[in-house]
């Protein structure tokens, strides 16, 4: 029986050729983690206009969140931001809500 290559047949792991990392032809990427993006604002940030406008986003955060009651969905939805944004703000800034 002959080798050869049936119509509709998978080519075996055999008769493929060598791919070029395992050959040697190109050195494989590294797999190197990008580092972690630092988080912008918030209270570790230095520089006074930061700090001025941190401490409006906490009151306006605070007072929508007083306002719904601690609903975060809804104070999102009063700021005009996404609810994920509002998180991360509010964990930057350390608010925790209270219902």
């Amino acid at each position: 029986m002959s080798a050869c290559r049936q119509p509709g047949k998978a080519q075996g792991k055999a008769n493929r050729p060598q791919s070029r990392y395992r050959s040697g032809q190109m050195p494989r990427p590294s797999k190197a983690r990008k580092p972690a993006r630092k988080p912008q604002g918030g209270p570790h940030t230095f520089g006074r206009l930061q700090r001025a406008l941190d401490e409006a986003a906490r009151r306006e955060i605070e007072a929508a969140l007083k306002e719904t009651s601690g609903n975060v969905s809804e104070s999102a939805r009063v700021l005009g931001i996404a609810r994920p944004n509002l998180w991360a703000r509010m964990k930057a800034l350390a608010i925790v809500p209270r219902r």
